[in-house]
């Protein structure tokens, strides 16, 4: 298929997602600026919406579901596009020159990243600009959105390219056992970006400064001391420079772990809301989460690996690509849709883990605060002001939630304090017997 031919294919493909998916983020400015009213996050009202709640949160997201389903589509397409001829003809054209197949995976990987992401970026704009900004989440300008495209764009060349040089050159050096020692190489690579991702990534997106509210600090680094974990510091992102939203998280590897509050959540939640996400992000740290999401997915990576190495044996799969083989620089495109299809297909054994993890981390929280109420009252916040969805479909749930949704983490919170209050009656019983 010629290159002109995949533009128009891809460009007509893409249109038409972008004007479906911009029809059906339009929403009336009634519902959209609409704000929750006094009272809306206290914690007696327990996991409990009303229907315009319910209605507006899911309203906002439902494009989110669609634009990633769209963007899978998207990918899929495009790949088997640059599959079916471009990827081949690129790199025929640069095998004459200096660099021989190095140059030729570097190019090939750096050439691909940029027609994904410049084929998703309308699909991109739509759910994670326009409409946030429509929905007043966002609080950034289009060049500011611009700019982060970018810089994300350029973190995956490198890291793409990076990764095919280390795949192609273990295919070169084992061609027996490649995909064994490819999976050892490209999981090492996993556990350094781990590392790196705290001082190395992270800081292209935000700045981050410490904690400085001594009192709040203090409070921190006791619920961390009484979790056995030490805190070398808190780290607080400027991230109302690019949205609303309130989160916090904790990222790295030994010396690079940090924790991280976003300002937004400093700015707008009182301090014993902030010290029970604190006390959450403590709770992975003490369950170990980032080495065992770590080891989730160098085992997943292991199994994809055997599935490839079949599937390297299937001749007719390389020359439908036109490459020889595996190993030619020429397959990078089907290896690449092989990955995707394997990420997309692993997507709900990963989450459900990851809500494990998230579900472990909360009752870590509570036990560490005993304090459910405030817990209640962030997660009411959040799922308010963050346009949570309070009614998600079981589907959304298993494909796509990283956590549990949001009514199901404040029910477990009222079932703490409805149990701690029911231990406590007996002792008070007794008291006013004596």
């Amino acid at each position: 298929m010629s290159t002109l031919r995949v533009l128009v294919v891809a460009a007509a493909l893409v249109a038409v997602l972008s004007a479906a998916l911009a029809l059906a983020s339009r929403a009336p400015a009634s519902l959209r600026l609409a704000t929750p009213p006094p009272g809306a996050v206290d914690p007696s009202h327990g996991a409990h919406f009303t229907p315009r709640e319910i209605a507006r949160n899911g309203r906002f997201q439902m494009p989110g579901y669609l634009g990633f389903l769209f963007t899978a589509v998207v990918e899929v397409v495009v790949l088997v596009l640059l599959a079916r001829g471009p990827v081949r003809r690129l790199v025929d054209a640069i095998s004459s020159l200096p660099g021989g197949w190095p140059l030729q995976v570097v190019v090939a990987a750096g050439a691909i990243v940029v027609v994904v992401t410049l084929a998703t970026l309308p699909l991109a704009y739509v759910t994670g600009y326009a409409r946030l900004k429509a929905w007043g989440l966002s609080t950034q300008d289009i060049g500011g959105w611009l700019s982060d495209q970018g810089r994300s764009l350029a973190v995956g060349v490198i890291v793409a390219a990076i990764a095919a040089l280390a795949f192609y050159g273990v295919v070169r050096w084992q061609p027996r056992w490649w995909w064994l020692w490819g999976w050892v190489v490209l999981s090492a690579l996993t556990v350094v970006l781990t590392y790196l991702y705290p001082v190395a990534i992270a800081p292209l997106f935000n700045r981050f400064t410490p904690l400085h509210d001594e009192r709040l600090v203090h409070r921190i680094d006791a619920v961390a001391q009484r979790a056995g974990v030490h805190l070398d510091r808190v780290l607080v992102a400027d991230a109302s420079r690019r949205t609303t939203a309130e989160n916090a998280y904790v990222a790295g590897l030994g010396g690079t772990k940090e924790l991280v509050l976003y300002d937004t959540l400093l700015h707008d939640e009182k301090p014993d809301g902030v010290v029970f996400v604190a006390a959450h992000e403590i709770g992975h740290d003490v369950s170990n989460h980032v080495l065992k999401g770590l080891g989730l997915a160098v085992g997943g990576m292991l199994v994809a690996f055997a599935i490839l190495a079949v599937l390297a044996r299937a001749g007719s799969l390389w020359s439908w690509a036109g490459a020889a083989g595996v190993g030619d620089p020429r397959s990078l495109p089907v290896l690449l849709l092989f990955a995707l299809v394997v990420n997309l297909l692993s997507l709900p054994i990963a989450d459900t883990v990851s809500r494990h993890f998230e579900a472990t981390a909360d009752r870590i929280a509570v036990t560490l605060t005993d304090d459910p109420r405030a817990g209640i009252r962030v997660f009411r916040r959040f799922a308010l002001h963050d346009l949570a969805d309070l009614r998600p479909p079981g589907v959304a749930v298993t494909v796509l939630f990283t956590h549990p949704p949001i009514t199901r983490r404040i029910q477990a919170l009222v079932a703490y304090e409805r149990g701690h209050a029911e231990r406590a009656a007996p002792l008070h019983s007794g008291s006013d017997r004596r």
